[in-house]
């Protein structure tokens, strides 16, 4: 019996140190995996100030499904993880014959909009999107974004970010869409060795999606995976052509 005991405690021990040894990995695994996307977000800022005149609207969307067969009911999750982000209190409504749990709140001159939408009795999905429309609310829009992926994650949710930026093409002169798409083309294969792998075009729209290899974040498409999509459109209304660039793909009317 005593033996049996000193065994026992022994495995208790090595028990509890091989769970600090998985929470410093699981610690360490979600604190690189959060400096990449903050990064990767940097990326995209900073690709969008060489390839546009001033970028008007910068969107960030956390997304992913949430299992409550854990006992938790979705209403006390979006409260428990609303109140978590310290946003306003939820408000209840049916969207599409689906109960949802909507916040719309602003952080820092950054634009939140919170929606938990229940699937069935035990699954949701859930979108916070983040918008930030000038480069002095960039800041804030990296340290949300990176604030907000992990509540998601603490909180259960299989969370993927995406992001787009937007703004005018800083060509000297009107040019097609086209001319536009290849001079940024030429400038993303020189400094990120990006590599076309879909296109699309039509009277006043290209887009085309890309792998580089430097991203981590991507999508499959097919049989391949992509990590970034440019598109640029002719606007009849100002004269000039819009540029959306998207991680790992477009998720905003370009």
């Amino acid at each position: 019996m005593k033996a049996a005991a000193k065994w026992t405690g022994v495995g208790l021990v090595c028990m509890t140190v091989l769970g600090c040894i998985l929470g410093y990995f699981w610690n360490g695994m979600t604190t690189a995996e959060s400096k990449a996307e903050h990064d990767e977000l940097r990326t995209l800022l900073d690709l969008g100030n060489q390839v546009v005149d001033q970028p008007v609207r910068v969107v960030v969307k956390w997304q992913g499904s949430w299992d409550g067969s854990g006992g938790e009911g979705a209403e006390a999750a979006a409260q428990k993880l609303s109140q978590s982000l310290q946003l306003s209190p939820i408000n209840e409504l049916m969207e599409n014959g689906h109960t949802t749990y909507r916040v719309i709140d602003e952080k820092n001159a950054v634009n939140i909009r919170f929606n938990w939408q229940e699937i069935s009795a035990d699954q949701s999905y859930v979108i916070i999107q983040l918008e930030a429309g000038d480069p002095a609310q960039w800041s804030n829009l990296s340290d949300l974004q990176e604030l907000y992926g992990q509540k998601m994650r603490d909180s259960g949710i299989e969370a993927e970010w995406n992001a787009s930026l937007q703004g005018n093409a800083n060509d000297i002169d009107k040019v097609k869409a086209a001319d536009t798409m290849n001079r940024i083309e030429g400038s993303l294969q020189n400094t990120m060795r990006a590599v076309q792998k879909e296109t699309y075009e039509d009277a006043t729209t290209v887009s085309n999606a890309y792998q580089v290899p430097s991203l981590t974040s991507r999508v499959r498409s097919g049989n391949t995976w992509l990590n970034m999509q440019v598109a640029v459109h002719e606007d009849d209304m100002n004269g000039k052509n819009r540029v959306t660039i998207g991680l790992p793909m477009i998720t905003i009317e370009y």
